[in-house]
Formats: structure tokens, C-alpha cells, sequence
């Protein structure tokens, strides 16, 4: 197989990034390009950037129509500053040996090859696929292999597009809300008007390295990641529905496409853990089947921020079999708990497990669903003496918004 990787902070991606990576694509004869988008790129770290989750957003959106193009988390997810020839040696494991990788640059970045991290490294790992950008049409190959005898043979020149886009040029049209059109793909363009992204003052400001930690905590940003995934995996669909109990509805709501999704398990995680950290819980629990992907999620979150929450789920009857449980997983006696759930309507099985994790002697002293559809569970929970945070909300009108709360 031939790979192609295309690296970038991409705020935003445009027009350029994508004629690229389909031009390598097809003179390469590649299998797939992968736009990686950068977490904190050490070569940049003064520069400010858009918070990660929404610059991979844009690439998500950007190049959905391609069966060929694919947006990896591999760099953002990491933590500290992002090195090329570590993102190559994880690919390079996770695609096998037989995998040819093409690492596509622009002939700028060529001329401070040197200053990367194990150039000679990288160059063992991938074929280089250069670029001429406007202002880099000249590349001196031969000096280039003088100075690195591994580039020999690994280095293809590509006589791409001169599309001369700028992301400062781009961010600074968006804040003085100037067009983006034909600069950037109309679902980017939209995305970036209704996120308000480069516009000063706003809650989508540029932020400097070493805030990306923060802001991924801020549950507005992500909660607003997991709703766009809801409307791209059609866990989340407006029309006229008839629900199991037969009344009519204008959306539909399955969370599990959500929570079954490794995007939106790694959202879903991402957007609890804070909420259930603030609450200080120390074990995290809800009914089956809903909850079981969540409790999941959180539990790898916590996992991975050194905090480790156990989790629990609470069958919808008594086993009648074996231990003869209702509630399965780690849950010990005297902890403070959270339950969770993919949505809230009448409240009925949250509070089952509310119950039950009352009577195995733990204390609940937090309660939160992805959907609240406002329909009665929640009043019914405080009336219990519970109070519920949701994560999105359906509105009066039959939208789903995310919550004023979070």
C-alpha cells in the first residue's frame, strides 16, 4: 500500500491543501492521503493557534467527499510538542512494513529539513514528496542529497497547483468577516461563520501552546465538537419520527451511533470527565445498555489523565444466574458516584440506577446525559432531590443546542 501523509495546523484548511494532497494522490499513485493535523508543532510553538478539536473539525468537514483522503487525531491527541519522525514511526507500526509512506512538503520546509528532529531518521521512514509553493520554485535536489546521502533515491518533486492561500490571510478575512468563498470548502466556510472562529473577543479566540490542555477541559468546545459528530454519524436526525412510545417527534436521537463511534467515545469522554471531576466522584456508573459505552469512554479518559475512575453499569433486572447482581463492575461501598446516560425523558432509568447504587451503600451526587429532551425527567430528578447537567438540549422548537450550562 502507498500512504500519503499531509501535515499542517491547517487554521483553517483550504483550498491549496487539498489540491495538493489530490495532486500527490494521483502522481503518486497513492491509496490514501491522511491530513494530519498538528498538535503543537515545536517549529511553530510561538505562534498562537485554534484550538485543536476545531481545527480537526475543518479537516473532517473539508475533506468528507473524498472515499481517498482521511483525518487522523495521532498528533493531537499527544501531549507536548509534536515531532514528524515520532508520527512516522507510529505510522510505520500501525500500517506495517509493507506500507509505502509519502510524506508530502512544501519545498519551504525543505530549506529547514535540518533543523527537524532526526532528519536522517525521517528519511528512513518515508519517501518526501516536495511541493513548489509560490515564492519556492526552485530546489537545489543535488545539494540536498550532499547533505543527506539517505535522501538518495526518496525524494519526488511535484509539479502541483500554485495556489497561493494563506491561513493568516485567511484568519485576518474572517475576523474583518470578509468572504472565504472559493478559498476555503463551503462547510469550512460555514463552520468558521457559525463558530464566529477568528473573530477577536469571542469564545473561539486563538490560543497559545500550552493552553491546548485547558481548552480541551472547556466543555462548551468539545460538547460542540460532539454535537457536529451527532449530525455527521446520523446519530442525530431531524424529520418526523414516530418514537417507541408513539408520539411524534421532529429529531431522532440514537446516542449510541455517538458513543460507539471511537470519535465520538474519545468526545464523549473528553466532555464528562471534567464535569464528573468537578463533582468529585470517584466511581462512575449507569443503566444498560445506554450507558455502557459511556461509563467505558470516561473510564479511558480518566485512565489517560492519570486519575483512574472505575465503572459500573446497572442491568434493568435481577440476574438470575451466577452472582444474581443487578449492578456489574467494580463498584465499592461508600463511594460518591456519578450516573450517566445517553439521553433523559421521563428519568425512569436513571433513576433505576440511582437506586441501585443507593443500595449497594454509595452516595449520588452527580447525574448527566448527553440529551436532555425535556420532557419531565429532569424535574422529576430534582423533585428526588437530583440535579441533572446535560450536555445538549432539545428546544421548545424542536432543536437540539448545546446546553447553556456547560
Amino acid at each position: 500500500m502507498r500512504v500519503g501523509v499531509l501535515g499542517g495546523t491547517f487554521d483553517p484548511i483550504h483550498l491549496g491543501h487539498l489540491l495538493v494532497a489530490e495532486e500527490a494522490r494521483l502522481r503518486l499513485g497513492l491509496d490514501k492521503v491522511i491530513f494530519m493535523t498538528a498538535g503543537q508543532p515545536w517549529l511553530k510553538n510561538e505562534q498562537p493557534r485554534t484550538p485543536a478539536e476545531q481545527r480537526f473539525d475543518m479537516v473532517r468537514l473539508a475533506i468528507a467527499s473524498n472515499p481517498h483522503f482521511e483525518a487522523s487525531r495521532q498528533e493531537i491527541d499527544r501531549s507536548g510538542p509534536t515531532y514528524t519522525v515520532d508520527t512516522l514511526e507510529e505510522l510505520q507500526r500501525d500500517l506495517g512494513p509493507a506500507t509505502t509512506i509519502y510524506f508530502i512538503v512544501g519545498l519551504d520546509a525543505l530549506e529547514e529539513f535540518s533543523r527537524w528532529k532526526d532528519p536522517e531518521r525521517i528519511l528512513g521512514l518515508c519517501h518526501l514528496a516536495a511541493v513548489r509553493r509560490p515564492g519556492w520554485l526552485e530546489f537545489d535536489a543535488d545539494g540536498f542529497v550532499r547533505r543527506f546521502p539517505q535522501a538518495a533515491g526518496r525524494v519526488e518533486l511535484l509539479p502541483a497547483p500554485l495556489v497561493d492561500i494563506s491561513g493568516t490571510e485567511l484568519r485576518r478575512r474572517a475576523a474583518a468577516s470578509e468572504s472565504l468563498r472559493y478559498q476555503v470548502p463551503e462547510a469550512v466556510m460555514e463552520y468558521i461563520q457559525r463558530r464566529q472562529l477568528y473573530n477577536s473577543g469571542t469564545g473561539s479566540a486563538l490560543v497559545k501552546p500550552g493552553d491546548e490542555a485547558k481548552i480541551g477541559g472547556d466543555s462548551d468546545e468539545v460538547v460542540a465538537s460532539l454535537l457536529e459528530l451527532a449530525l455527521a454519524r446520523g446519530a442525530l436526525k431531524f424529520g418526523e419520527f414516530t418514537l417507541t412510545s408513539g408520539r411524534k417527534s421532529s429529531y431522532y436521537f440514537d446516542g449510541r451511533l455517538l458513543s460507539l463511534d471511537p470519535e465520538g467515545a474519545h468526545l464523549v469522554g473528553r466532555a464528562l470527565l471534567p464535569i464528573l471531576r468537578q463533582a468529585d466522584v470517584n466511581a462512575v456508573g449507569g443503566p444498560a445498555l445506554g450507558a455502557v459505552p459511556m461509563v467505558t469512554a470516561v473510564a479511558l479518559a480518566s485512565r489517560q489523565e492519570g486519575g483512574p475512575l472505575p465503572a459500573f453499569v446497572v442491568r434493568t433486572g435481577t440476574r438470575t444466574h451466577g452472582t444474581a447482581q443487578t449492578i456489574e463492575g467494580p463498584l465499592v461501598k461508600g463511594s460518591r458516584v456519578a450516573i450517566i446516560d445517553d439521553t433523559c425523558t421521563t428519568g425512569g432509568s436513571l433513576l433505576h440506577a440511582i437506586a441501585a447504587a443507593e443500595e449497594a451503600g454509595c452516595t449520588v451526587v452527580k447525574v448527566v446525559v448527553i440529551l436532555d429532551r425535556r420532557e419531565g425527567g429532569a424535574e422529576e430528578l430534582e423533585r428526588r432531590g437530583y440535579e441533572l447537567t446535560a450536555l445538549l438540549v432539545a428546544t421548545p422548537e424542536g432543536n437540539v443546542v448545546v446546553s447553556a450550562s456547560n
